[in-house]
């Protein structure tokens, strides 16, 4: 949901919405299980969609939360000054 709500799709590369890398990254969440392994979408460094089994060890992880548009965020995002949502 995450990717495809940031304007990822599935089938067709799209490297021009925030969460594009250009490296393969798991999403959040499995949507079947399969010959004893998770399938879970992943974005190919492209920026489409696909999904594989987990048994894949290509892909990195990279976590997404979503917030409400009046949150206050502080820090710098660095190991000495994280994130802090207030």
């Amino acid at each position: 949901d995450e990717v495809v709500l940031a304007g990822g799709f599935g089938g067709s590369n799209n490297s021009s919405y925030y969460l594009y890398t250009g490296q393969h990254y798991w999403t959040m969440s499995p949507y079947r299980f399969s010959s004893g392994y998770a399938r879970v979408f992943r974005v190919n460094s492209g920026g489409g969609l696909n999904n594989d089994g987990v048994n894949w060890t290509d892909p990195g992880v990279r976590p997404v939360i979503n917030l409400k548009a009046d949150v206050q965020i502080t820090g710098r995002g660095t190991s000495t000054d994280p994130f802090v949502v207030v």
